[in-house]
């Protein structure tokens, strides 16, 4: 899991300082205030591990990629992702952007490993590789760029650098060539593995974005069951076909649930809990490959497409949480969309359950008050440990982001609640109360004055 997440003059970040990722991590706050900065970092670094171009640097992401392994963020040039009141500054250091993480399998975050890369701007307003330093902190490898397309290498536990090459140029900030390793001989053996493990890492990242795909009337499904939902969700449904189906099969033939059927069966029985539907069925039409995923409620079935969006939408985050596996790490924007207050308290319960019964992390940047408050109150019944939630406001402070954690105790409070968190709340009453007094006051005199001239 990520234990660490620290960004400087990344986008509107100048810095963010070391920010701890638990189990559970909300981040909360105004719009278009740098919260989905901080998820773009780490999509950003796994594009780019995951990219099949080894001479790039850093993938900022093709908006005219239509392949199958579309790009989850796309940044423009050096110069969009540079932080503007960085860029004014002539200094070498204001004119570079980093990105920091560390995971381990443990959340107290012990035997942790580091990603730490520069940037600085190359060729065609491109992002080039100043520095990088990967793997355990007595382990791995430093690469710092010396000149134009050559590098140093160190290795953590020897004094003196390998020496200097073109050959030291990590491919996509993470991995050696094959020819380099066999270059490098037995000191290869040091090494070798590092890329490997943080390709590992970010492979278990299952983000979903908060524009997700509508519903369409019926789907095409190949008989197999997805390899990944997609970004907008778009291949969650061909889940729910590929569980639905052997759990319709399961269930006529009286055989216990079990295998992928059990997610078809666990979302119907969080449908039912945040009171959106009764439950689920699948019906292929005629003998084609189309399938039609139908909602039911007070025992008739819908069409999906002819349900409230809240369940179209809410059905992809649903998904994502059951069909992580464990030490999956699960990336969720808006995932209370559309939906009303109760659906939106029970994902905290959904995402708190499947965290601590399977294992699985969450990062989750929402603005439903709902699902923290939810969060508060199983901190205070002892249901969830406050160790295991980490919670951040993030506001803008002119043209810079700022970052508050949140102070959260054994008896769910926070401490350090920030001004307006969920809007001016007391404001309102106060105003409504007053604003209910006058009248009041002028109907009655309204009234006094009628009887007095009667």
């Amino acid at each position: 899991m990520l234990t660490h997440l620290k960004l400087e003059n990344f986008k509107i970040w100048r810095s963010t300082g070391p920010l701890r990722l638990a189990p559970l991590t909300l981040l909360l706050g105004t719009n278009s205030s740098g919260k989905s900065s901080l998820i773009q970092s780490l999509l950003l670094i796994r594009q780019t591990v995951k990219s099949d171009d080894p001479s790039l640097d850093l993938n900022l992401g093709n908006p005219d990629n239509d392949s199958n392994k579309p790009d989850s963020v796309t940044l423009g040039q050096f110069q969009d992702v540079l932080c503007r009141s960085a860029s004014a500054s002539s200094s070498t250091a204001a004119n570079q952007f980093s990105i920091e993480f560390r995971w381990a399998e443990k959340y107290d975050g012990s035997d942790s490993s580091l990603f730490s890369a520069r940037y600085r701007k190359g060729t065609s307003n491109s992002a080039e590789l100043d520095a990088l330093r990967l793997g355990k902190d007595e382990q791995g490898f430093t690469v710092t760029r010396r000149k134009a397309g050559i590098y140093q290498l160190s290795l953590a536990n020897q004094r003196r650098p390998l020496g200097q090459s073109a050959d030291f140029r990590p491919e996509r900030s993470f991995s050696f060539s094959a020819a380099t390793l066999n270059k490098l001989g037995k000191q290869a053996e040091a090494i070798k593995d590092i890329g490997p493990e943080l390709l590992d890492e970010l492979s278990r990242i299952i983000y979903l974005g908060p524009v997700r795909r509508l519903a369409q009337r019926d789907y095409v499904w190949s008989g197999r069951m997805p390899a990944h939902i997609g970004d907008d969700g778009a291949k969650a449904i061909d889940v729910l076909i590929a569980s639905g189906v052997e759990y319709q099969q399961q269930k006529k033939t009286g055989a216990a649930i079990s295998g992928d059927a059990l997610l078809f069966e666990h979302t119907i029985n969080w449908l039912k809990t945040m009171n959106l539907a009764d439950g689920l069925t699948v019906k292929q039409l005629g003998r084609s490959a189309r399938y039609e995923l139908q909602i039911i409620n007070h025992n008739e079935a819908s069409n999906l497409k002819d349900v409230g969006v809240g369940v179209s939408q809410v059905l992809p985050v649903i998904v994502a949480a059951l069909f992580a596996k464990p030490n999956h790490i699960v990336i969720i924007e808006e995932p209370e969309s559309h939906l009303h207050p109760l659906a939106q308290s029970q994902l905290a319960e959904l995402f708190s359950q499947v965290s601590q019964q399977r294992g699985v992390q969450f990062i989750i940047e929402t603005h439903s008050e709902h699902l923290l408050t939810r969060l508060q109150r199983r901190v205070a019944e002892q249901e969830i440990d406050a160790n295991t939630l980490a919670m951040y406001f993030v506001e803008r402070d002119g043209t810079k982001a700022k970052i508050n954690p949140l102070e959260l105790d054994n008896y769910g409070e926070i401490s350090n609640w920030p001004e307006y968190f969920f809007g001016d709340e007391m404001g309102d009453i106060a105003a409504r109360t007053i604003a209910a007094m006058k009248r009041k006051i002028e109907e009655k005199k309204t009234l006094e004055s009628k009887e007095g001239s009667e």
